[in-house]
């Protein structure tokens, strides 16, 4: 199985998941599978498509480029990025262009 180092943060035992911006937990670094992270980001990606099929144009402005930021949890599991404060720091940045 081939798998790639990342850097995440562990889950408190109260929680299910944590990724590399939960703070006060302890990060590590994780080998995960590709085969996991490739399945997961490529189903994000097809929600993300999906979500982003009747916004080709609004108003006289035609959609040229989507950026989104997501996240790697210690599962292998990919997050998107929902909130400004984080600024980006530690994430997966994916440009999208026609």
């Amino acid at each position: 199985m081939e798998t790639i180092p990342f850097l995440v943060s562990l889950p408190e035992e109260d929680e299910e998941t944590k990724g590399i911006f939960s703070t006060e937990t302890e990060i590590v670094v994780r080998d995960l599978p590709t085969d996991r992270l490739r399945e997961n980001l490529n189903r994000v990606c097809q929600g993300v498509a999906s979500m982003l099929d009747d916004v080709r144009k609004v108003g006289n402005f035609k959609l040229k480029e989507v950026t989104i930021q997501v996240e790697v949890t210690a599962e292998g599991g990919i997050e998107l990025v929902g909130t400004a404060k984080l600024g980006g720091k530690g994430a997966i940045t994916l440009t999208f262009a026609e």
